[in-house]
């Protein structure tokens, strides 16, 4: 899956913007984890990325999928930097900005996992979520991925597609500068229905199963799915 991702990536780059450079203020913000994704490059370099990954500590897998993909940020794109930022936690309304708080809870009560998984993977749950979101944090959201000034924003989170979809989509027209955004789905047999936002540039899968659902629930376009 990762070449898959890559690759992708790779071949989309020639309508990206690079940074000029691969400057990187770190931040100990436990919401924001900043960091360079080669801490040796001193010179100047045209096609690296300043690249902002969308994701909450609400499991291992995700910071660990983020962390995996900046490293192949570095290898195809010397002297990027990357950033880890959880937006509902920063900007979400409640009962979504207590994420991580929730997930522990949870965590350890597998049945109450159980019910609020099953009820919040419904369609009537999601259309209530995605409007109440985008009301609530889009603005919030826009400003914040603004004043970050990434190239490309990589969301490998379920509750960080559908809103930071919108503000990208609202940068692109602010700006002029085309600030694409890409879903890497971590799950496998099954996933959230809020995985998938058919803004996105590209959604990466690793599972046929992921596509169908993907394809089924979110109407995203077969193209898009990788």
């Amino acid at each position: 899956m990762m070449d898959r991702i890559m690759n992708s990536l790779s071949y989309s780059r020639t309508e990206w913007s690079g940074s000029d450079d691969g400057k990187n203020t770190n931040n100990t913000d436990p919401t924001t984890d900043t960091a360079a994704a080669n801490t040796t490059t001193s010179t100047p370099n045209k096609k690296s990325l300043r690249v902002l990954f969308l994701s909450s500590d609400t499991g291992g897998g995700h910071r660990a999928s983020a962390t995996s993909l900046a490293q192949q940020f570095e290898v195809l794109f010397p002297g990027s930097t990357y950033e880890l930022c959880d937006i509902v936690q920063l900007d979400g309304p409640p009962p979504y900005n207590m994420l991580v708080k929730s997930y522990k809870h949870l965590s350890a009560h597998p049945h109450q996992w159980k019910l609020v998984y099953s009820v919040s993977n419904t369609r009537a749950y999601e259309m209530l979520a995605d409007v109440h979101m985008k009301s609530a944090m889009e603005r919030a959201v826009r400003k914040r991925i603004m004043e970050k000034g990434p190239d490309v924003v990589v969301s490998v989170h379920p509750l960080m597609t559908n809103v930071p979809v919108l503000a990208c989509s609202n940068i692109t027209k602010e700006t002029g500068k085309h600030l694409p955004i890409f879903t890497v789905c971590t799950d496998l047999g099954s996933a959230h229905s809020m995985w998938f936002a058919n803004g996105v540039e590209k959604l990466f899968v690793a599972s046929e199963a992921i596509k169908g659902l993907a394809m089924q629930r979110g109407k995203v376009p077969e193209e898009k799915i990788v």
